[in-house]
């Protein structure tokens, strides 16, 4: 993910367990469940795929590339965008009004399971498979991850020379954290942070920031106001602001790699075959670079970006064609 102090270089993610992946095709009776969207009626023509997605770039970006990747499979694509929480589309998937969405392994986890300890990819995906009821399936996750990470500024990396979250530690009577209200209380937070790494930030010294790296984030760090703050991974303001992402070679952070969710009962060869091959080109620095085009100055549209990305990994012709 980049130039020095910036973001520390991240390896592809080698899931030993893709042959669980390749074999869940699991049809089960849907589930009832609450949802806002109103509910709709399982389409038997398995190459007509509703598509949906969160309401944030990041999730609109890769449910275009899906949907894009396949109507040029002449699959017939219909568009749901924007749902909001895993609390609404989640349900959405299980009783039909859409029947595919982008997720994340280890926070798709922690909703079908908050107890769980995997954070390895190998020990999320497996858990992830445990957890997930029958009517709902994945496909074989990406290797790009959007996680939740410990950042700090470049000034503040310099000063203590810090690499890791272990150095930061050394510091801890002078840090204060930003962060999302519950980062304090999650053993996914601050609470894992102490135990893996002796971390100890007292409750003064914890700023509640939501924005995930955007600019309050950056403003804070910037003026000292905190040291360090919870930024996800694909952030455009890590490079765009040089923030310097400290390693987790413990693995507080859980993995939360790119995984097609599907409704089970929409699952097919022809969609495996699509979805497989456009996760397995997807990268975390592709994830970078879409979020910055669309949330950065060029301010592209979301079809645009995934349109350009389609074109250029040339997923924009029906499969095996050149």
């Amino acid at each position: 993910m980049t130039p020095p102090l910036a973001r520390p270089p991240r390896g592809r993610p080698a899931f030993s367990v893709a042959a669980l992946v390749s074999l869940i095709v699991l049809v089960a009776a849907g589930c009832g469940s609450s949802n806002p969207l109103g509910g709709g009626e399982i389409s038997g023509d398995l190459k007509t795929i509703a598509v949906g997605s969160a309401d944030f770039t990041e999730s609109k970006i890769v449910a275009e590339i899906y949907a894009q990747a396949l109507e040029a499979n002449d699959f017939t694509v219909r568009r749901q965008f924007g749902i909001g929480s895993r609390e609404t589309y989640i349900p959405a998937v299980q009783d039909h009004s859409i029947d595919l969405i982008p997720e994340y392994t280890g926070n798709l986890l922690q909703y079908f399971d908050p107890e769980a300890t995997a954070t390895t990819p190998d020990d999320v995906l497996i858990a992830l498979l445990k957890a997930l009821p029958g009517d709902l399936s994945i496909l074989f996750p990406s290797p790009a991850e959007d996680k939740d990470t410990l950042a700090v500024s470049e000034a503040t990396a310099q000063k203590w020379n810090l690499k890791t979250i272990a150095d930061l530690a050394e510091h801890s009577a002078e840090v204060k954290v930003g962060g999302p209200s519950e980062f304090q209380t999650r053993v996914t937070g601050l609470v894992g942070l102490k135990d893996k790494y002796g971390l100890d930030i007292a409750p003064a010294n914890f700023v509640a920031i939501s924005d995930g790296g955007g600019p309050a984030t950056v403003q804070a760090l910037n003026s000292g106001a905190i040291t360090a703050a919870n930024v996800f991974s694909t952030s455009p303001a890590i490079e765009q602001s040089r923030l310097v992402v400290l390693e987790d070679p413990k693995n507080v952070f859980l993995a939360a790699n790119v995984v097609p969710l599907v409704a089970s009962q929409k699952m097919s060869t022809p969609l495996k075959t699509v979805l497989d091959a456009v996760s397995a080109k997807m990268t975390t620095e592709a994830l970078i670079e879409l979020n910055t085009s669309v949330e950065g100055n060029q301010g592209v549209d979301p079809d645009e970006a995934a349109r350009k990305w389609i074109t250029d990994n040339g997923f924009d012709k029906p499969m095996g064609q050149k």
